[in-house]
This record gives structure tokens, C-alpha cells and sequence, in this order.
């Protein structure tokens, strides 16, 4: 009468271990350089979510009566949920605009910093602001604030 074999021999098991443990030594540095595109991932998300909020911000504005191109000095202020940019690029003004959860801040980790050159003068002027990533101020992102009040 002939045994039947049950399980798996020495030899096989070893072969199954040497492999598993070549598999994961070359995989195992594309998952460690994976935190980096993440965070990037991440900074462009909050980006795009605040490109999105002021030009919902800017809509509303106009929709409130704001005459496009008019002087922000002299616009009166819309209220009821507009956002005032007339300040700039600033982690006030990032933080009125998305209320998602996203924090700012000049240097706290886990937080987002908010920089940018000038401020709108006109209602719907363009300026560009940049969302760095406190966790590695390499990672940033652009988006386009535009004036309202």
C-alpha cells in the first residue's frame, strides 16, 4: 500500500521563505518612499480644495451684487458666507475658505502653511498662494486666490 504524502518537505518550505524574503526586500523601499507622494498627495488635495472654495467664494460674491473689477477698498462687504480676501494669502483667510478638517499653521506638524506675494485690489483679481506641508516644507502646491469682500 502506497502512503500519500501530507504537507510540505523541509526544502520547500525554505524555497517558499527565500522567496518570500527577496519579495520583500525590493519591495520594501518603494513603500518607505511612499510617505513622500503622500504628503505631496495631500498638500495638492488641500490646494485644489481651496482653488475650488474661492472660486465658489468668488461666485457667491458677484451672485451677493459685487461688481467684478470693482475696487476692493471701496466694495462693501457681502457677508452672509462670503469670504473677505482682500488680505491676501493668509491661514485666516485659507481656513474661512475650506472647513473640512484642514488645519493651518505657520509651523505646526500635521498643519498646512499658506504664503503668497500681494493681495487682490479689485474684486476678482487674481493671487497665486502657496500651501506648503508642515511635515516636509518640500511639498507645496499652488492654487489662485481671487478678491472678494
Amino acid at each position: 500500500m502506497k502512503t500519500m504524502q501530507k504537507g510540505f518537505t523541509l526544502v520547500e518550505l525554505i524555497v517558499v521563505i527565500v522567496i518570500l524574503g527577496i519579495l520583500a526586500a525590493t519591495a520594501l523601499p518603494k513603500f518607505v518612499d511612499m510617505s513622500g507622494e503622500a504628503r505631496q498627495a495631500a498638500t495638492d488635495g488641500v490646494a485644489g480644495a481651496l482653488n475650488s472654495g474661492s472660486s465658489i467664494n468668488y461666485a457667491a460674491s458677484l451672485a451677493k451684487g459685487q461688481v467684478q473689477s470693482a475696487a476692493l477698498s471701496s466694495a462693501a462687504t457681502t457677508g452672509g458666507g462670503v469670504v473677505d480676501t482682500s488680505g491676501g494669502c493668509t491661514l485666516t483667510v485659507a481656513a474661512n475658505l475650506i472647513q473640512a478638517g484642514v488645519e493651518f499653521h505657520a509651523s505646526d506638524s500635521g498643519k498646512y502653511n499658506i504664503s503668497g506675494a500681494g493681495t487682490p485690489t479689485n474684486v476678482g483679481d487674481n493671487v497665486t498662494c502657496t500651501v506648503t506641508n508642515n511635515d516636509d516644507n518640500t511639498k507645496t502646491a499652488s492654487f489662485v486666490l481671487l478678491g472678494t469682500k
